[in-house]
């Protein structure tokens, strides 16, 4: 725990183009996801991996193209199989799919579903599997539960606070974190999250406008989250408390979204973590990294982007 130990940047990734460019960049780790032939009888909304769209989605052409560009820049490829709800008749399928992919080199499979888990670990008891925040594990016992399944690392909840990261990963020894630093924050906890997200326009349940006549607190947090784009949320001004809390790796958000997005995201972060070491005071720190949010996308953060309000914008 504590400054010594350097965190990784883990970038998602769609394509070979991507891999390489994103390599280039100096990312640690690339994620993506993987829409093989055998579900063709399916839609992307049936996806084995929580995308509904064809641009988060490799073939298996594309996806052997990446594994083989990772192996030899030595950089882990995490594929991510984690839907929870699925027809029955899939299960073999994905179960086949996980078997493929650990055939052709991932370096782990990012999972979140409990049934899907076990029948994996029937097969490959040892193969690591990441525990993706779509699991819910929103403290130590629920992260102690899935260790006991050879789970070694762990997506953390968008939703927990720096306290509670420091906490969970204070009291789970021997398991690797990540978390959200970058796109994507959502006001709902995903595992429990039931809303279709299918919109052509991937404008999701979250950011859509309402007439809303319920009680007057969620009205004013839905007044606040909609029409405001989840795709430029942040948590980098809490990068130097995270590195403290021992967590392993930075995960940016972004399957689906164009190249050149993923590469500005990566140099971002990139620059944080550079920023981060560099200036001491904290206040400092925090005022030079929201200047670096609004350089990069053109407006000032507000807390409903904000991964760690409680550090940007305490009172």
């Amino acid at each position: 725990m504590g400054q010594e130990k350097k965190i990784k940047i883990l970038s998602p990734v769609d394509n070979f183009y991507e891999a390489r460019a994103l390599i280039d960049e100096g990312v640690d780790e690339l994620y993506g996801g993987l829409f093989p032939s055998s579900f063709k009888d399916y839609s992307y909304f049936l996806s084995p991996n929580q995308r509904t769209f064809k641009e988060a989605q490799m073939d298996e052409r594309e996806f052997e193209k990446t594994i083989k560009l990772c192996r030899e820049k030595n950089i882990p490829f995490y594929l991510t199989i984690n839907q929870l709800y699925f027809k029955y008749e899939q299960l073999p399928l994905i179960i086949k799919l996980a078997e493929y992919a650990i055939e052709m080199g991932v370096s782990g499979l990012i999972m979140g579903s409990l049934p899907l888990i076990l029948n994996v670990r029937k097969k490959f008891p040892d193969f690591p599997i990441h525990l993706s925040t779509m699991a819910v594990a929103l403290n130590h016992h629920a992260v102690s539960f899935f260790k006991e399944l050879n789970v070694k690392r762990v997506t953390l909840s968008r939703s927990l606070s720096i306290k509670e990261i420091k906490s969970i990963v204070k009291n789970s020894p021997h398991i690797d974190f990540d978390t959200f630093i970058l796109i994507g924050k959502c006001p709902n906890i995903e595992g429990f999250c039931s809303l279709l997200h299918t919109n052509p326009q991937k404008i999701w349940p979250c950011e859509q406008r309402y007439n809303y006549g319920g009680s007057i607190e969620v009205y004013k947090i839905q007044k606040e989250w909609q029409g405001f784009y989840r795709s430029q949320s942040c948590g980098i001004c809490g990068i130097s408390e995270i590195i403290k809390s021992g967590v392993s790796a930075l995960k940016i958000v972004g399957r689906g979204s164009p190249a050149s997005f993923k590469i500005e995201n990566v140099r971002l972060v990139k620059k944080a973590l550079i920023l981060t070491k560099e200036i001491k005071d904290s206040d400092k720190r925090v005022e030079a990294l929201k200047n670096l949010y609004y350089e990069r996308f053109n407006h000032h953060c507000n807390p409903f982007c904000c991964y760690f309000p409680e550090i940007g914008f305490k009172k």
